[in-house]
C-alpha cells in the first residue's frame, strides 16, 4: 500500500487505485467496482470517476484486499 504525506482528502483515479494501492489491473479495478467490492466512487463527471483516499485507505485497513480466487482466476475482495 501506498504510504506518504498526501492529505487524506486526496481522490485518487482508477489507474493509480489499480497500481499504487491493489497492485492489479485496471480492468480488475473496474471489474471490482461492478460487482460492488470496492469503496464507493465519487462521480466527477459522467466519465470521470475518483476514490476518496482516506476511503480506500480505511478500506484497506478493514482487511479488504484483492485476492485471485483459484476456481475462476479473478479478483475479489474479502476480509482477511
Amino acid at each position: 500500500m501506498r504510504t506518504d504525506t498526501a492529505p487524506p482528502s486526496v481522490l485518487i483515479d482508477a489507474k493509480t487505485l489499480a497500481r499504487d494501492y491493489l497492485s492489479v489491473s485496471l480492468a480488475t479495478v473496474w471489474r471490482m467496482r461492478a460487482d460492488g467490492k470496492l469503496p464507493k466512487p465519487i462521480r466527477l463527471t459522467s466519465q470521470c470517476l475518483r476514490w476518496r483516499r482516506s476511503d480506500v485507505e480505511s478500506w484497506l485497513n478493514a482487511g479488504f484486499l484483492p485476492i485471485a480466487t483459484s476456481d475462476n482466476n479473478k479478483k475479489e475482495s474479502v476480509p482477511e
